[in-house]
């Protein structure tokens, strides 16, 4: 009698630990597939700062070396090795940005050009997706730590090696 309450018990543990790794497995996936496309879409924001910068060069209000330093921002938040070290080179270039945008407001040469408006509807769009994509990430970093901070869970999720998210924020550049 007793054995067959073990070899049930042995069943039921397994199928939990199975079930667990499962729901932790998936849940890491949603935040490896949303922290990819914020990625994307801040690598797209990078993308733009290039032609932005030669446009802060002709802005006699912030001068030659706000826009070196303006343009070198992107290639340091590429090169972070950390989540914390992105997040804080990603705020510095959303201050650039506002840095830059009002400097251009008080420059109406700069306003009637047709290609600086573009680049700034176009940084506009970029930035609501990556406000989209940082709450998409944060979410489901939500739920994965949620997850795994639970009793019995935080011990399955550390025999099974998953480890917490930290969240992305910044905030918004426009």
């Amino acid at each position: 009698m007793w054995i067959w309450f073990l070899v049930g018990f042995a069943c039921a543990f397994m199928l939990m630990m199975v079930a667990c790794y499962f729901k932790f497995s998936a849940l890491h996936k949603a935040v490896q597939r949303t922290q990819r496309k914020l990625d994307a879409h801040l690598h797209k924001r990078r993308d733009l700062v290039p032609a932005l910068s030669l446009t802060a060069a002709t802005l006699p209000q912030l001068g030659t070396s706000f826009s070196y330093a303006f343009g070198q921002l992107p290639e340091r938040c590429a090169a972070a090795d950390s989540l914390t070290k992105q997040v804080a080179c990603e705020a510095e270039l959303s201050k650039a940005l506002h840095e830059l945008f009002a400097a251009a407001a008080d420059h109406p040469p700069l306003q009637q050009d047709a290609y600086f408006r573009h680049l700034y509807e176009e940084l506009i769009r970029t930035e609501n997706r990556i406000q989209n994509a940082k709450k998409r990430y944060n979410s489901a970093v939500r739920d994965f730590n949620t997850l795994a901070a639970v009793f019995p869970l935080n011990l399955i999720a550390g025999m099974l090696d998953f480890k917490s998210f930290e969240y992305f924020d910044f905030d918004k550049s426009l």
